[in-house]
């Protein structure tokens, strides 16, 4: 009752609130009496719910929807976050390289080239490849457990993370307490190898570090693998990659670099020096570094000793030992002797590698270098170090000179009172004598001490007492300066090399064998004039040409002896053998053309030639820029192979890594260049240079030039060359076996033995005896048997004229300057014999000179006036064919009747006259 009371009382109360909120709502000033009675209670009940609940609902919409808006962001945002996660984690593993391909091994290896008897001659390497690979089984089980005490004591057992190692690391970033790194071996292994890292900051860091913890897990879970051998191979691997300061990378490396000792030979104290350098190659260096060294080798003791590595009489063993006493010694040893420049042998076999590496690989410069220097290769050698000792000895050898002078370069840095500087170097020297002294000056000095007296007289006159020195550097270089090549023609291989005469100071310097072209004499007569000849126009050793003075355009060619002193008609063979100027220069304008010669001397692998060498004086090897000894003695290496051209190598294979062959060239074809006929007809001549001879006509005589040159003790042929005012001197020869080049002169063209000034170097003939002796010592080194130059078939002998080259007639055999007899016997190929019969001789036994030379001191002045042909006494021509014979002795035929004459070796070139002689 109560309760229906009070809620009439409310209902009443309420109802006049909603009439007068109906009136305020609807907007009239007052309610009719009919519109009240449209409120029935049901209407009234639902207007009263209405005003109750209204507001209440209004709010509840609101927070609902306020709710769910937060709920819609916080979707939105969590469906953003992860989208950008899965991104960022499908962007951090898309970049896991293809572990199918990828190799796990550390890369930069040191590479190894060795010598024909398998002994090391250098280690190539650059900074990131200083390192030897080691098997497991070299692995001392100390050194591998000392690695795995201090940087994964869990390695043996966990699948490639150690979660305990990474929770501990973490909590050490937050408390700033250093508990030590979190990455396991196999991370590590994997960031050197695989990720490259270890300088990234930010997200790169953490992208690397997903990614070494996904590829450690795919590599350590690998479904059907062997589990403790492949955690060997990882420990293998990753002790093969470490840098452990010094430029040594790897274990072994570093074994010999701190300790001079092999992996295997490591004590456990040795070992735990190592094991210490890890965290910072720089600050726990054992030899910069001890104290900070020793400090982490402790802990690396100790933790083996609490791990069960080691037991407590090792431990304090190995504490107490004194490691560092021999690590300095080690060191100081060392710097006492200082490692040694690859020698000139290796400095070209490094260009020759690159060169192949990118022709036949394919690489650019940048990759060869890596392959070489990175690559770990084995590269077999064709250095003979027997042959090798031999021509050092004698190239160094100072008996083998009769004179010793220094060239020089010098740079002397002072700075004023004021602040400014002043730079000198040896061409102030130069105008000091000159200009000062008054004296001769072509910057050779006849010992170290008088150059250094000349400089310190020098600085005293630009030095003053408040000038301070800042810097002063001179090096000093013997003269005269010699290089040599010796290679087997056969297979092209060179045995040994010397790039110069002296110490060798610095790797990949001057090479004086390689890298100067000089300019090569008359020994570029066989090359550009004689062989052509042969080979591509049908001369032969027989053909002749007209010995006098002679002249094209405004130059004016003359032999290399006196003045005025002319033979001429002369033949191929004569040209050879004495070196005959005007015979090459003719052979090369009459029979060759520039043009040819210069081909023909490229495919004898002369690469130095250019347009502007298609020229007469390149028969006399007045070139632009000269040849290498090289290519020089190579080309002469095709002559003695019968005419098979190769190009000189200095390996024979390279294997890679894992054993495979990379590269090998002994299945490398030659090239036929010339007839193997032409080639020996070519030698024979040159084996008659080295014999003595003489060449004579009223008056005076010539003698061969490369009997200084001559082996008493072996068969050889060879070619000597001489250049203007003797400049450069020359001589390239041949054995049965063995080809050898040798080139002598002063690094500034200072002439040897200057015969206008009478300045002497060391003369023009100490190179002859220099290959004397190298290829004497080599052959009774090999035990090389004396043999004569085999007779290829399609060689017979002919008698011809020598003025004509051509068949005899019987004036032939009255020639006045042959001791009434013109004719001799001549090897030809049997296809190119002469056909015809002289036409140079009178009845009398005089020449028939060529119209344009006669007046000259030629042949018509020992054979009297020339009368056009005309004789009382027919000539006698054969009327039988000439018979060729099938058979060949090896003997060549005597030498005609020659004056006596003194000791050879007091006979030389005379005076240089103009271009290159003799």
């Amino acid at each position: 009752m109560i309760l229906n009371c009070k809620l009439k009382k409310y209902n009443c109360f309420v109802y006049l609130h909603v009439i007068k909120f109906s009136e305020r709502c609807i907007g009239f000033r007052e309610v009719k009496r009919r519109d009240l009675m449209k409120y029935t209670r049901d209407e009234i009940d639902y207007k009263l719910e209405e005003i109750v609940y209204g507001d209440k609902r209004e709010h509840n919409r609101r927070v609902f929807i306020f709710k769910m808006g937060i709920i819609a962001v916080a979707l939105i945002f969590m469906i953003t976050v992860c989208s950008f996660g899965i991104g960022l984690f499908s962007g951090i593993f898309a970049n896991v390289p293809d572990l199918s391909n990828v190799s796990f091994g550390p890369e930069g290896y040191a590479s190894k080239a060795y010598d024909t008897e398998g002994n090391l001659i250098a280690t190539l390497v650059q900074e990131g490849s200083n390192r030897e690979e080691v098997t497991y089984e070299e692995l001392p089980e100390d050194l591998i457990n000392a690695f795995v005490a201090i940087e994964d004591q869990r390695f043996w057992e966990h699948n490639g993370i150690d979660l305990r190692s990474i929770m501990r690391a973490v909590r050490g970033v937050i408390t700033g307490n250093d508990a030590g790194g979190g990455s396991t071996i196999t991370q590590q292994l994997i960031k050197n190898n695989i990720l490259k890292g270890g300088n990234e900051d930010g997200i790169a860091l953490y992208e690397r570090k997903f990614q070494e913890w996904y590829i450690a897990l795919m590599i350590e879970n690998q479904p059907g693998v062997d589990k403790p051998e492949l955690k060997k191979q990882i420990i293998t691997d990753y002790l093969n990659t470490i840098n452990l300061g010094n430029n040594s990378l790897g274990v072994k490396v570093a074994s010999r670099g701190y300790f001079d000792k092999e992996i295997g030979e490591l004590n456990l104290s040795e070992c735990a020096v190592l094991a210490a350098i890890t965290p910072s190659p720089t600050r726990y260096n054992p030899i910069t570094h001890p104290e900070a060294n020793d400090e982490r080798r402790r802990l690396v003791l100790k933790d083996m000793l609490d791990q069960g590595y080691i037991d407590e009489e090792r431990y304090e063993e190995a504490i107490n030992d004194d490691v560092y006493s021999r690590i300095a010694q080690v060191e100081a040893t060392r710097e006492s002797q200082p490692s040694e420049p690859y020698s000139y042998f290796v400095d070209e076999l490094i260009e020759q590698c690159l060169e192949i590496f990118k022709e036949r690989l394919g690489l650019t410069e940048a990759e060869a270098r890596d392959l070489l220097y990175s690559g770990g290769l084995t590269i077999e050698t064709t250095q003979d170090p027997e042959i090798q000792a031999i021509v050092d000895e004698e190239i160094n050898d100072p008996d083998n000179y009769d004179t010793a002078k220094y060239s020089f370069t010098w740079r002397y840095s002072i700075q004023h009172e004021d602040g400014t500087q002043t730079h000198y170097n040896e061409h102030h020297i130069e105008d000091y004598c000159v200009n000062v002294r008054n004296q001769r000056y072509d910057g050779l000095f006849r010992s170290e001490e008088a150059l250094q007296s000349i400089i310190d007289e020098y600085k005293a006159t630009v030095t003053l007492p408040t000038d301070t020195v800042i810097a002063e550097n001179l090096e000093t270089t013997l003269q005269p300066q010699v290089s040599f090549v010796l290679m087997d023609q056969y297979t092209k291989e060179v045995k040994a090399i010397c790039g110069g005469r002296g110490q060798k100071k610095y790797s990949r310097s001057l090479n004086r064998a390689t890298n100067t072209m000089e300019q090569p004499g008359s020994v570029f007569k066989v090359i550009s004039s004689f062989a052509p000849a042969m080979e591509l126009n049908g001369a032969t050793l027989g053909t002749t040409y007209y010995d006098c003075e002679y002249t094209l355009g405004e130059k004016t060619f003359k032999n290399w002896w006196r003045s005025g002193e002319y033979f001429g008609y002369s033949n191929i063979r004569e040209g050879i053998e004495f070196s005959m100027n005007i015979v090459a220069v003719r052979c090369m304008v009459e029979t060759v053309t520039p043009s040819e010669g210069v081909e023909f001397a490229r495919k004898l692998g002369i690469t130095t030639l250019i347009e502007e060498d298609k020229n007469p004086a390149t028969a006399l090897g007045g070139l632009t820029y000269g040849v290498t000894n090289l290519e020089l003695t190579n080309a002469f290496a095709a002559i003695a192979d019968g005419g098979l051209y190769g190009k000189p190598k200095f390996f024979t294979r390279i294997l890679d890594q894992d054993g495979n062959v990379l590269i090998d060239l002994t299945g490398d074809e030659t090239e036929r260049v010339m007839k193997e006929t032409n080639a020996f007809l070519l030698t024979d001549a040159m084996e008659q240079s080295m014999i003595y001879q003489t060449k004579w006509a009223s008056g005076y005589t010539v003698n061969t030039t490369s009997t200084r040159a001559h082996m008493d003790s072996m068969h050889a042929a060879g070619k000597s060359g001489t250049t203007t005012n003797n400049l450069e001197v020359w001589f390239v020869g041949y054995s049965p076996y063995l080809t050898a080049g040798i080139w002598a002169g002063c690094d500034d063209n200072q002439s040897l033995n200057d015969t206008t000034t009478g300045v002497y170097n060391g003369g023009t003939s100490f190179h002859k005896d220099i290959w004397r002796k190298i290829m004497t010592r080599v052959h009774e080194a090999k035990s090389l048997e004396d043999k004569e130059f085999e007779v290829p078939n399609g060689i017979v002998e002919i008698d011809i004229c020598r003025k004509s080259g051509k068949l005899p007639t019987s004036a032939c055999r009255s020639d006045y300057r042959n001791h009434g007899n013109a004719v001799y016997t001549e090897y030809f190929d049997e296809e190119n014999v002469p056909t015809e019969y002289c036409d140079h001789h009178t009845s009398s036994g005089r020449i028939e000179v060529p119209e344009e030379d006669r007046n000259k001191t030629t042949d018509d002045r020992y054979a009297g006036s020339s009368s056009g042909g005309s004789s009382s006494n027919p000539v006698t021509i054969p009327t039988a064919p000439v018979e060729i014979p099938q058979e060949v002795p090896v003997e060549t035929a005597p030498a005609e009747a020659q004056p006596t004459f003194s000791d050879p070796s007091n006979f030389g070139p005379g005076i240089g006259l103009d271009y290159n002689y003799n």
